[in-house]
């Protein structure tokens, strides 16, 4: 069906909570003033972009140096930690399942981890579900905490102190050993292939 010169454009639907919610935002907006703290305000939006500029050139080093990026490094990481399911790597890396299950079989096709059945597992043409880091996995996770320390103390000989301190929550945001007690999952330690 095709439109005639003369039809007028479809009138777009809105939410009538939609338009209330617009409707208040603009009233308070007209209403009110700029606090006494606005230069603060605008001190802290500043702030947060030197720090996510930092983030980026923090990551994008490792993810360079490394040819793996942040997430597959988070990965290898929480495996090294104790999580032996990608389901267990998704909840500590805030992955989706479908997601985490991709970056694994990534990693298990670069080498870095490989797949074991569970101890319990009886049969044993099923295939193997849980993951452990392979030497070549631990090489790596060693030589990204080195490059991520080394690219951290050339960034922190230029910079003065607020700026230091920024790059600190800028590393804190980056810091790949970040994992502590994690819970494991059904299957214990790694058992070989």
């Amino acid at each position: 069906m095709s439109m005639q010169q003369d039809d007028p454009p479809p009138v777009p639907t809105v939410d009538p909570d939609e338009t209330d919610l617009l409707s208040r935002a603009r009233q308070v907006l007209r209403g009110t003033t700029p606090g006494s703290g606005l230069d603060a305000i605008l001190e802290l939006d500043s702030d947060s972009a030197q720090r996510e500029q930092a983030r980026r050139l923090l990551v994008g080093g490792v993810e360079e140096l490394t040819g793996l990026r942040l997430g597959e490094l988070q990965a290898l990481t929480a495996v090294a930690q104790g999580a032996d399911h990608y389901r267990t790597v998704a909840r500590l890396t805030g992955q989706a399942d479908a997601a985490s299950a991709a970056t694994v079989a990534g990693l298990v096709n670069k080498g870095l981890l490989s797949r074991h059945h569970h101890p319990n597992e009886r049969n044993a043409d099923a295939t193997p579900t849980l993951v452990h880091l392979t030497p070549k996995g631990e090489a790596v996770l060693v030589q990204s905490e080195a490059i991520r320390i080394r690219l951290l103390d050339t960034v922190a000989q230029t910079l003065g102190d607020p700026e230091l301190e920024q790059m600190r929550i800028a590393a804190d945001a980056l810091n790949l050993g970040a994992f502590r007690e994690l819970p494991r999952q059904i299957g214990g330690t790694p058992a070989a292939s």
